[in-house]
């Protein structure tokens, strides 16, 4: 009780003789304290709505750059190797200038490969004792083509007839040109430099010579065959009836010769490398590395476009 009676002594020493009269109301108006606890709130409420503003923006924006990126045109991948059904082959899995057999529906008019001759002789090589012809396409090949290396031209020469010896000579490539098979066709065609573009020459008969040793017609064509085109025929691009055929050529046809003579048909073979061979054709007779009679073959290729 002695702290409870010493209360208004308490209250006079802490309020140190505060009156609660008229000049006391005007200092406490004069503070304003309500004021003070009124304008917290109301910043918090700016700040918040500031806040949602802001987030409202970010959100469209995201939104924006979402569609965006739907609206972006989308590029489809595939691993290595693989390609999408119903896509055989593109423009860039050929060599540069290459022909592509197509069967289109229509029959084929003549189209040759060979290089045209200049004065007696046409561009070639020869090597190991067989001789190649220059194609006009493809227009240029890629190193990853080549295969093994025969060696290099000895000697350059517009008369390939005179020389005798056992040297790589040509009247295209020039001296020093390596000279290589192309990888999966020996004995069918090679590639030099020409013009500083490697070129492909496919083997043919030349002055009298054409096989050598114990060789056939599937040496001097080999490789894996995927088109065939026979001019004012048609063309066969189906993989069995392809098979067919080339059987059907190795085994029935007959070696006649090594002469060759000018012709208006010609076969066109394709090869899975994007290389296109030719043979000419005189009746029943395919001519390059000699002169074949194959009248089954044509028979068989007649009645495969019907």
């Amino acid at each position: 009780m002695n702290s409870l009676e010493k209360l208004p002594q308490i209250a006079q020493e802490c309020l140190g003789g505060l009156k609660a009269d008229e000049s006391l109301r005007q200092r406490i108006l004069q503070h304003r304290p309500i004021q003070i606890h009124r304008a917290l709130p109301v910043r918090a409420l700016a700040l918040a709505c500031s806040l949602i503003f802001v987030l409202g923006l970010s959100a469209a924006g995201i939104h924006s750059i979402l569609n965006a990126a739907n609206d972006v045109p989308r590029i489809n991948t595939l691993a290595a190797g693989s390609l999408p059904q119903g896509i055989r082959t593109r423009a860039l899995d050929v060599p540069r200038g290459s022909i592509t057999l197509n069967a289109s529906g229509s029959t084929p008019g003549y189209i040759g490969v060979w290089a045209g001759s200049s004065g007696a002789n046409f561009p070639l090589i020869r090597a190991e004792g067989r001789y190649y012809r220059l194609l006009q396409n493809p227009t240029e090949i890629d190193q990853s083509m080549l295969g093994t290396s025969l060696g290099s031209v000895s000697v350059y020469t517009d008369e390939p007839a005179l020389d005798h010896s056992s040297a790589i000579i040509s009247n295209a490539a020039p001296a020093g040109s390596a000279v290589h098979t192309l990888s999966g066709m020996d004995g069918a065609a090679i590639a030099a430099q020409v013009d500083g573009k490697l070129r492909v020459f496919q083997r043919v008969s030349f002055g009298g010579a054409a096989l050598v040793g114990q060789e056939s017609l599937r040496d001097t064509l080999s490789g894996q065959v995927t088109g065939l085109q026979l001019s004012d025929v048609g063309i066969v691009t189906e993989q069995d009836r392809v098979s067919d055929l080339m059987k059907t050529l190795f085994s029935t046809s007959a070696y006649q010769g090594p002469a060759t003579r000018a012709t208006d048909q010609a076969l066109l073979i394709q090869y899975a490398n994007g290389i296109v061979l030719q043979m000419a054709v005189k009746g029943s007779s395919l001519i390059a590395c000699g002169t074949w009679s194959a009248p089954d073959f044509i028979a068989a290729f007649e009645a495969a476009v019907k």
